[in-house]
């Protein structure tokens, strides 16, 4: 499947074997590496994985799509269909976390990560070593930015430095010319990719853990340091150019760090100098910071917010719910979570807070942000 495999790597490849057919979960590979020098890497100029299978997207559903695609490439014996009834089963659901595609593929005995604080050069050094990455993107098309902005899923599977290109399988825009990839310029990708806090998702066998812990390094590997590198990462661009995305990214940083009053400050700034009509459809930072800083009539106007334009984030129900038991208000919480949980059974936060509300307990913010 790995096109390119890098000499410095010695014995350790990137490349997965491929699985015997069976109907069951992929087992994980027993776990076998030598140490890994990464600062000896020396990249090839262009890379182009293969071995995924371009999906074509239904209405809202690229995050399914762009997660088959990614599974594909591990010989994955699920389909589209599978991945929408564990992602997004209801047929209005707008929005996916990379958590929950976590947890999907977890599901199937693959392992996946999810971190923020990407960069080109990472993402380079991944796919030359064999792991394609799902990213979330900004998607418009046309002149009113505001007006179309919308998320994206995509699966970088390589790039080609001479062309100063990725290279992604895209459930919307397909596969390139030539099937093998679609190529996104660098700059373009990093303007659409850096309002979601330059998230990325990397599926692997438990055999593939050191080379990718290796790859990552401890700012992408650990997720406090992580979460320190993303907070460094947007606090240097406000430094340079501050703008709605760099404050919103710092308040995404600071709710990973559990240091919720600065966030809601972050958010703050970022709400008042303006952000695209959909955002909150897909960012939940906000709803957290002001949940854990008692600010909860504010959870309840950016809740109205996003159900004026659409009904179908199952994520801000849940929110509310949490706001509305705060408030003492039980039974707007437990009708709220009912809803949450219609739109989508598999959110599984508001399975535990329904549970609690009945039990007679109020229910807490989840321990993990949903971002």
């Amino acid at each position: 499947m790995v096109a390119v495999l890098l000499a410095a790597i010695g014995g350790i490849s990137g490349q997965v074997a491929a699985q015997e057919a069976t109907g069951t979960p992929i087992a994980d590979e027993a776990a076998s590496a030598s140490p890994i020098d990464v600062n000896a890497m020396s990249l090839p100029p262009s890379v182009q994985l293969e071995g995924l299978t371009l999906v074509w997207q239904q209405l809202n559903r690229c995050s399914a799509g762009a997660l088959t695609i990614l599974l594909s490439y591990y010989d994955w014996e699920g389909d589209y269909t599978t991945t929408i009834r564990g992602l997004n089963p209801h047929m209005e659901d707008v929005s996916v976390r990379l958590d929950e595609m976590v947890a999907f593929t977890q599901s199937y005995g693959l392992r996946a990560i999810e971190r923020t604080g990407g960069t080109i050069e990472l993402l380079k050094v991944l796919t030359a070593n064999g792991f394609p990455v799902l990213v979330e993107n900004s998607y418009y098309d046309g002149n009113d930015i505001n007006r179309d902005w919308m998320s994206h899923n995509r699966v970088i599977t390589g790039y080609d430095d001479n062309l100063q290109v990725l290279y992604s399988f895209d459930s919307l825009l397909g596969a390139g010319p030539d099937g093998k990839g679609r190529p996104i310029p660098y700059d373009e990708f990093d303007q659409r990719w850096r309002p979601f806090n330059r998230d990325y998702l990397i599926v692997y066998r438990r055999g593939d853990e050191p080379l990718l812990e290796a790859l990552l390094g401890p700012n992408h590997w650990d997720p406090k340091k992580n979460a320190e590198w993303t907070l460094a990462q947007a606090e240097s661009e406000l430094a340079e150019a501050p703008d709605s995305y760099a404050a919103f990214n710092r308040g995404s940083a600071l709710v990973a760090l559990g240091r919720y009053e600065e966030a809601a400050e972050a958010f703050d700034q970022a709400r008042s100098v303006g952000l695209p009509w959909r955002f909150l459809w897909y960012q939940f930072g906000p709803f957290e910071a002001y949940l854990r800083t008692g600010r909860y009539d504010d959870v309840l106007t950016l809740v109205r917010s996003v159900l004026d334009a659409t009904p179908g984030v199952e994520e801000v129900y849940y929110y509310a719910a949490l706001a509305y038991a705060a408030q003492g208000d039980l039974a707007r919480a437990e009708a709220n979570l009912e809803v949450a949980l219609q739109r989508n059974i598999n959110l599984q936060a508001a399975k535990n807070a329904l549970d609690t509300l009945r039990a007679g307990r109020t229910p807490e913010p989840p321990a993990i942000p949903m971002r």
